[in-house]
């Protein structure tokens, strides 16, 4: 991600959140208290990746997923599935990197960033491995390594695809457990690895690491002696991740990497909703491309007002010589296609000019919304006499009940804002009430 495009960025990782700032994390007590956009790494406390394939159809992995870390107890009935990557193979089978949340915790995210009156964006832990393996495992197999507090993640991939996930814990944050984590690291990997052809061929190492001494003087705990003697054991070459150091109150300190892997983090990463994502893409954009627009916007205007004039002129045209009595008393030779295409050119451009923006249309959207409603898909069309086509696809997450009042309310309010609903599915499951709508700007 440009840093042009990001305005603050929060830690929430290991109970503790911190501003981040060039030489400073300033530790938080409250979030409300950042103003402007923001970004959020969090690792919702301590919650675990993921890596399953399930028999599903890839529209339908992450509830599949769901029930069976229910069913084998390694999730609450209301846990929450952030989906970082997946892949299917085949029409019935998904192959889904993920993070599993506790849904009241997740929840609690998601009500801050709906109280704050700028963008706030989530992002998992686990979204930042993403991001470093993608952008590092090009045509060959790699490790990243995500070291915080006395853990460390594990995510093995190549080509930006997921093969494994885990977790390693020490059993306490001291220079003793560090130098036995290399063997215990190694292990995990190597079990990892067994059903994967090929050779270890990268590891890739980051952090986020605490210290209580003065940062002047401290060793770069990035460049731990036991990262060096894993890549030793494996026989794969290492490679650390710059680290910078940020100083906090009382003497203490921050050592981390992430700030190498956030230039790779894209909005499309963030587990906010759809409708946030869009928002906050279009308002970094803006003031970027506003002056374009401006110009853009005029030229139109312009040329509109010229191939009016020559659609009213050739419309006029195309009158008289479709007259069939007048063709024939006067032997007129039929409308060039040339101009015909002029017209219909013409027709377009104004039924285009007379059409709301996207900005608009999801700002109507966002209004619209009422309950705990979490949309997950939105498709804009335009059909070929520039009319607005749009499909929603989400969920209502309160219970039944609750939910049915929801989509009576959210469709009821949509047709407030100038939507018609042409079709309208709903299907549960054993959680939520999830929906399709289909709607026509009128």
């Amino acid at each position: 991600m440009k840093k042009s495009l990001l305005d603050e960025w929060i830690v929430d990782m290991d109970g503790a959140a911190c501003r981040m700032r060039k030489g400073s994390a300033e530790p938080l007590e409250e979030l409300s208290a950042v103003k402007g956009d923001k970004w959020l790494l969090s690792d919702f406390g301590g919650a675990m990746s993921r890596f399953l394939v399930v028999d599903a159809p890839a529209q339908f992995a992450e509830i599949v997923a769901q029930r069976r870390l229910q069913e084998t107890g390694d999730a609450q009935e209301h846990a929450r599935i952030l989906t970082h990557w997946k892949r299917a193979r085949g029409k019935r089978s998904t192959e889904l990197f993920f993070t599993v949340v506790e849904g009241e915790r997740f929840r609690a995210y998601e009500d801050q960033a709906h109280d704050d009156p700028d963008h706030h964006l989530l992002f998992s832990i686990h979204a930042l491995m993403f991001a470093c393996l993608r952008a590092h495992s090009k045509n060959r197999t790699v490790a990243v390594l995500f070291e915080h507090d006395r853990h460390v993640d594990l995510l093995l991939g190549r080509s930006g695809q997921v093969l494994a996930a885990s977790r390693v814990s020490s059993y306490a944050n001291t220079k003793d457990a560090k130098e036995n984590q290399a063997e215990t690291v190694a292990q995990e990997l190597r079990g990892l690895l067994r059903d994967h052809p090929g050779r270890l061929e990268q590891i890739l190492h980051f952090g986020w690491l605490q210290g209580s001494d003065d940062p002047s003087s401290a060793p770069d705990p990035m460049a731990t002696e036991w990262a060096h003697a894993l890549a030793d054991n494996l026989q794969a070459p290492l490679l650390v991740l710059p680290a910078q150091t940020f100083a906090t109150r009382e003497q203490r300190f921050v050592v981390s990497s992430i700030p190498a892997v956030l230039e790779h983090l894209t909005v499309g990463d963030s587990s906010s909703p759809v409708q946030d994502r869009l928002q906050y893409q279009a308002k970094r954009l803006l003031s970027r491309t506003a002056l374009a627009a401006v110009a853009l916007v005029v030229l139109m205007l312009l040329s509109a007002g010229w191939w009016g004039m020559q659609a009213g002129r050739l419309n006029d045209q195309a009158k008289h010589l479709a007259d069939p009595a007048l063709m024939a008393a006067l032997q007129v030779t039929p409308l060039d296609p040339a101009f015909q295409k002029s017209i219909t050119f013409a027709d377009n451009l104004s039924r285009l000019q007379r059409a709301p923006t996207l900005q608009t249309l999801f700002n109507d959207l966002s209004a619209a919304i009422q309950g705990r409603i979490r949309v997950d898909q939105v498709l804009v069309e335009y059909d070929d006499r520039s009319k607005i086509q749009m499909t929603l696809k989400g969920r209502f997450q309160d219970p039944f009940p609750k939910a049915s009042q929801d989509h009576e309310a959210f469709v009821a309010n949509l047709k407030a804002h100038h939507f018609r609903v042409i079709k309208s599915d709903l299907s549960t499951d054993v959680n939520e009430l999830q929906f399709t709508l289909k709607l026509e700007r009128e």
